[in-house]
């Protein structure tokens, strides 16, 4: 029996949510409204102000632009080492580890991937990781919607800080996001329907006022008053709810939903679990930078008080004072020190001064993991390894690992799962076969990374894999004694060894098969030895045969060698 669904949903409690995560938000945009100021100027928008009224960036305050460019660097680098477009950076497994060496299993997961990997590259998703990356560099957090799209399947969607205001579940995850945002009345009216805009607006449009300017509230959250058993939109498990900043009570653009939550926002670290927002490099390096401003403001103001310095002109000046190359000042030289000199002379040490400065480039740059970065940079051109980049960086690798593992966890992880669901609810995946359907049908997916970082950091262990196995097989060769070589499982030493460099399933042979192939080798080898045996006997056979007859041939008296053995048998002479 179906249950009436109640539509008279009240607008109240949305907006109080609305109003804390704004509330919240606002404790930490003094922070960040300096970051954006001194690091990254292009990013961080901290005004509801109608877009496109104009911006500009204090060239007055921020002078050299070291830190945004070792932003810049760090995106690219997290590119390159996390998130590559240009190879595999992920694959997909099972929590069963023995079924997924099943190599039907292997190859459909593997399939799986080659299609979500390609669906990204069709996307505009690495230029939006791209600019994620700045973000969590610059102010600690990022945010993007992953939307449907008819045409590249996923569309992705960012936001700088300022723009959107987050909150967190129990258990420290991100489960909202609100935003306001500006539309004006004719693109507000195409996107919701004039039938569901506020009278204002409605009559704005209807008069041919379409370009007006309306602030509008979207706030996506978990759903709690999802009626089990429904399945239209506004029961999916996250709700999408849109209304006019100001409109009257009650009132909504749009009432939606979505079966994951859509938004992906990473940090960078937290304090604790109940930060709403993180800390990044950017707050490390502020003070830095601001010092980095200031010294180059005072060694470029040594320097113009050096080549031009300030003057003074006594009574005897006649007209004005012409400073320009070339200019005349006419005085009297009747007086002793007639004329123009300078008011003082000073004699900046500009070495001293540059190494200061570098001193503190070279605190942001390792601030930033900058060496790091621009090793992962320059690999896209070169023939840089995982294993060079585990040797030459694991230091600062090991620094980062907690930040790659968190953005695994709060952005990888979950943007994979919601690829994965949209591309599998549209057909995009490969069918499970009846076999696989009964053997992985509904089990949950786990998603395994094999970029580059994820090499190296693997490689920092496989390094003593491959150290321990050369050490036995040295004292195996010094000594002539192999069974040093029994304390080795070398099977799964390879396999161990494959899976941590990312090698396809379609390469490696499952344990079923291999253990069939050395059944068949070793069945052959017997039935060849066998063979081998059998061809003796034949051959000594038809020796000893042809041996007989040529003695029964041989004539007795001629002191051959059949009367040396009769001689033997009889004691005759021959």
């Amino acid at each position: 029996m179906n249950k009436k669904q109640d539509t008279a949903v009240k607008r109240e409690p949305f907006e109080k949510r609305f109003s804390y995560m704004q509330t919240e938000l606002s404790k930490w945009v003094p922070a960040l409204t300096e970051l954006s100021l001194y690091l990254n100027p292009t990013r961080g928008r901290f005004n509801s102000g109608i877009p496109n009224s104009g911006a500009k960036i204090d060239h007055t305050t921020v002078i050299d632009s070291h830190a945004r460019r070792r932003i810049r660097d760090l995106a690219s680098g997290m590119i390159s080492g996390s998130t590559s477009p240009s190879r595999p950076w992920f694959k997909l497994g099972l929590p069963d580890k023995d079924l997924e060496q099943y190599k039907p299993v292997r190859e459909y997961l593997d399939e799986c991937a080659r299609r979500m990997h390609a669906t990204l590259a069709d996307s505009n998703a690495y230029e939006s990781l791209h600019v994620a990356y700045e973000e969590i560099a610059t102010f600690g957090t990022s945010a993007m919607l992953i939307l449907e799209d008819y045409r590249d399947t996923v569309r992705f969607r960012n936001f700088t800080a300022g723009e959107y205001f987050l909150s967190i579940g129990p258990d420290g995850r991100v489960n909202g996001i609100g935003r306001q945002f500006w539309a004006q009345v004719g693109a507000l009216v195409r996107e919701f329907g004039i039938e569901n805009v506020s009278p204002s607006v409605k009559s704005s449009y209807e008069t041919h006022s379409t370009e007006g300017w309306i602030k509008v509230n979207h706030l996506i959250e978990f759903n709690d008053s999802r009626i089990p058993g429904y399945v239209d939109f506004r029961n999916m498990p996250y709700r999408s709810i849109y209304w006019e900043h100001g409109s009257s009570t009650d009132t909504f653009l749009r009432r939606s939903g979505f079966e994951e939550f859509p938004c992906v926002a990473p940090r960078w670290s937290t304090t604790s679990a109940t930060d709403i927002y993180g800390y990044a490099p950017g707050w490390d390096v502020l003070g830095d930078d601001k010092m980095l401003q200031t010294m180059q403001i005072q060694k470029l103001m040594a320097l113009d008080k050096a080549i031009n310095p300030p003057m003074q002109a006594d009574a005897s000046v006649q007209g004005s004072v012409n400073t320009l190359p070339g200019g005349v000042t006419r005085f009297s030289a009747l007086l002793p020190n007639a004329g123009l000199k300078p008011a003082y002379q000073i004699a900046p040490d500009i070495n001293a001064m540059r190494e200061d400065i570098l001193e503190v480039k070279k605190a942001l740059d390792d601030s930033f993991f900058n060496d790091l970065f621009r090793m992962m940079i320059e690999m896209e051109r070169s023939n840089v390894t995982a294993t060079e980049i585990a040797e030459k960086q694991s230091e600062k690798l090991n620094m980062l690992s907690p930040v790659i593992a968190k953005l695994n966890n709060e952005q990888n992880n979950p943007m994979i799962d919601r690829v994965f669901n949209i591309m599998n609810r549209n057909g995009q995946l490969p069918e499970l076969s009846e076999e696989l359907e009964e053997l992985i049908g509904g089990m949950p997916m786990k998603v395994t990374y094999v970029s580059i970082f994820a090499q190296a950091q693997k490689m920092i262990g496989i390094t003593a894999i491959e150290q321990n196995l050369g050490f036995g097989l040295n004292i195996a060769g010094k000594t002539g004694d192999a069974s040093v070589l029994d304390n080795y499982d070398l099977d799964e030493t390879v396999r161990i060894y494959a899976d941590s460099i990312g090698v396809p399933a379609k390469t490696m042979n499952d344990v079923i098969i291999v253990t069939q192939k050395r059944k068949e080798r070793a069945e052959a080898a017997a039935k060849q030895a066998q063979a081998d045996a059998m061809s003796q006997m034949i051959e000594g056979a038809a020796k000893g045969a042809k041996a007989a007859s040529d003695l029964g041939k041989t004539p007795v008296g001629a002191n051959s060698a059949l009367d040396a053995t009769m001689a033997g048998i009889t004691g005759a002479q021959p």
